[in-house]
Order: C-alpha cells, then sequence, then structure tokens
C-alpha cells in the first residue's frame, strides 16, 4: 500500500514544473558554453504571448518560483521582473536586423526556480518560432549551481543577474533545441 501511495504521489508531482526542475540535472559548463557560443543568424520581428500575472501560482504562464530558504520552505510565486520581454527576447537571441532570417517568436512559457538549499536556480522555456510560415516548438531546462536569488527578509527574495542569465541561456537553447 505505500508503495502504490508513493507512485501515486511521484506520477502526480513529476507534471508540475516545481518539481521537474528540482529533479532535472545540472547543466554543464561545456553544454552552457555550447549555448552561449551558438552562433544565431535571425531578426526577431515579433514575440508574442507575454502574460505577466498578479496573482501568480504554480500554474501561471510567466513566473518566478523562489523556494526554501533558510532551511525552511518557502512557497513564493511572483511575476519575473522583466518590463520589456520583446527586448529581452531579442537580446537573448542577439537578433540583428540586417539578418535575412526574419522570425516571431510566441512564448508559451518561461517558469523560473530558485532554490537556496541546495543553491541552484533553473528555468524551462517553451516557445514556438514562426520562420517562412513554418512553425518550430522548442523546449529547454538550463539549471545552473548558485541560488539565483538573494535574500532581503526572511519572507523576501530577489533576483540576482545570474537568474535573468539563465533565463536568456533558456530561451536560447529553445530556440536552437526549435529549429534543428
Amino acid at each position: 500500500m505505500v508503495r502504490i501511495l508513493f507512485f501515486t504521489i511521484t506520477v502526480l508531482l513529476s507534471g508540475c514544473a516545481t518539481n521537474q526542475l528540482h529533479f532535472a540535472g545540472y547543466s554543464s559548463e561545456e553544454e552552457l558554453s555550447k549555448v552561449k557560443n551558438a552562433n544565431i543568424d535571425i531578426d526577431v520581428i515579433e514575440v508574442s504571448g507575454v502574460e505577466g500575472c498578479t496573482k501568480c501560482t504554480e500554474s501561471s504562464k510567466m513566473v518566478w518560483h523562489a523556494a526554501n530558504y533558510n532551511g525552511l520552505l518557502y512557497e513564493g510565486f511572483s511575476k519575473i521582473p522583466i518590463s520589456d520581454w520583446s527586448d529581452f527576447v531579442r537580446s537573448s537571441l542577439i537578433s540583428t536586423a540586417d539578418s535575412s532570417t526574419k522570425a516571431r517568436i510566441e512564448i508559451h512559457r518561461v517558469f523560473l526556480k530558485t532554490w537556496q538549499n541546495p543553491q541552484y536556480h533553473a528555468c524551462q522555456s517553451e516557445i514556438s518560432v514562426y520562420i517562412n510560415n513554418q512553425k518550430y516548438h522548442g523546449k529547454a531546462i538550463v539549471k545552473i549551481k548558485g541560488s539565483g536569488q538573494e535574500l532581503l527578509r526572511t519572507d523576501l527574495a530577489q533576483l540576482n543577474p545570474d537568474a535573468l542569465n539563465a533565463i536568456r541561456l533558456s530561451l536560447r537553447l529553445a530556440y536552437l533545441n526549435a529549429v534543428q
């Protein structure tokens, strides 16, 4: 009976983004370097699907989940603090107006998780890329050691620049996964 209960709970939790990121393997330095150095020749002409949340939850489309700091479980969900997603996506993909590849990017989900113990930050991105009337779907997870957050007080966390870099890398990898 205990095994059945454990199996049922495991199956139910495996679908949630929080656990997918928590149990994902760390991205190696080699993988991260390949993503950083990948030559992406693209002109992003439109970014759509951007949807902020006011009462953010696990199922919000673009959300940051700050969790487990100072040894206590903390379930904090909030809006990812990026004001201009179009500019952020363009800079992440190093979009250039002189590229012959014109693309539209639709964001389906960006889920960022920061964790204090063990320290890591991870981002899952899901996008669609439209090039020449063709649709390509890309999904990526990037998980990096280091918390990605700073604690301002016991119940308030703030992202550090490393976490924003993880989002950039996740978007780049999702794009590369879509077009390859």
